[in-house]
C-alpha cells in the first residue's frame, strides 16, 4: 500500500507541478546562416508558439566585419539576423507608423529583448492578457536612440531591456515610425513550462485517487 500511495503522490505532483518558468527565445541566427530574408515573419515561428501579424520583417545584415552575407545595413557583434518594424522592408521608409502584434501561446510573465532605434518618436509596446485587456506599456520615453553616426550602419548600437509584466501577457502590439526600430534576441518567460495550466480533470483524478488510497490505508490499519 505504501508503494501505491507513493505512485499516486507522484501522479498528483506531475498534475500539479509548479509553474517553473520555461524560456522561449528567438535569436534569428539560423535564418542568417541560411542567408534568408528579407521576409514578412507572420507564422514562421509558429512551431515555437510565437506568431506575428502586421509589419514584422526578418532581415539579414550586410556587415562584412561580422561575416554576414545579407543586404540590410545593421550590425551587432556576433549576430547577423534581426527583425524590423516596417511596412515593407524591401522598399524605402515611409513617413507613417508601422505596427505588428506578437502572440505567445500559453502566456508569458517576462519579456527580454535587444533593440536599436533610430528614433523613439511614437514607439510603443503594449502588453495584453488573453482577454485583450491592456496590462502594461513601454513608450519611447523608456527607450533611447541608437546614436549611429553617418557612414556607419543604420542600426549599430543595441540596448538590452528586461520587462516584467504585471500579469500573464498573451500578446504584444508594437507601433512606431516605419523602419526606425529593430529587435533581436527576443526571450519570453512562459507562464508554465509548456505554456499550459494543468487540466482540471487531471487534478480531480489525482486528488480522488490519493483520497481513496488514504481511506484504504486507514481501514487496513485498524
Amino acid at each position: 500500500m505504501r508503494a501505491t500511495s507513493k505512485l499516486l503522490a507522484l501522479a498528483l505532483t506531475m498534475a500539479l507541478q509548479p509553474a517553473f518558468a520555461g524560456v522561449v527565445s528567438l535569436d534569428f541566427e539560423t535564418e542568417a546562416q541560411q542567408n534568408r530574408g528579407p521576409f514578412r515573419i507572420g507564422d514562421y515561428y509558429q512551431s515555437q508558439g510565437i506568431t506575428f501579424s502586421g509589419d514584422a520583417w526578418y532581415l539579414t545584415s550586410n556587415s562584412r566585419a561580422n561575416g554576414c552575407k545579407g543586404s540590410y545595413s545593421f550590425s551587432r557583434t556576433g549576430s547577423c539576423g534581426a527583425m524590423m518594424l516596417a511596412n515593407d522592408a524591401t522598399g524605402n521608409a515611409a513617413s507613417t507608423d508601422s505596427s505588428f502584434t506578437l502572440n505567445f501561446a500559453g502566456g508569458f510573465t517576462k519579456f527580454s529583448f535587444l533593440y536599436s532605434a533610430r528614433s523613439t518618436t511614437d514607439i510603443e509596446f503594449d502588453f495584453f492578457d488573453a482577454k485583450g485587456s491592456l496590462l502594461d506599456s513601454i513608450t519611447g520615453n523608456d527607450l533611447s536612440d541608437n546614436g549611429c553616426k553617418a557612414g556607419s550602419s543604420l542600426f549599430c548600437s543595441w540596448t538590452q531591456l528586461d520587462f516584467q509584466t504585471s500579469g500573464v501577457a498573451a500578446s504584444i502590439r508594437v507601433t512606431g515610425l516605419d523602419q526606425k526600430l529593430m529587435l533581436d534576441n527576443l526571450s519570453f518567460t512562459a507562464a508554465t513550462p509548456d505554456g499550459r495550466l494543468p487540466e482540471p480533470a487531471s487534478i480531480a483524478l489525482a486528488l480522488g485517487a490519493l483520497g481513496a488510497a488514504a481511506l484504504t490505508r486507514r481501514r487496513s490499519g485498524r
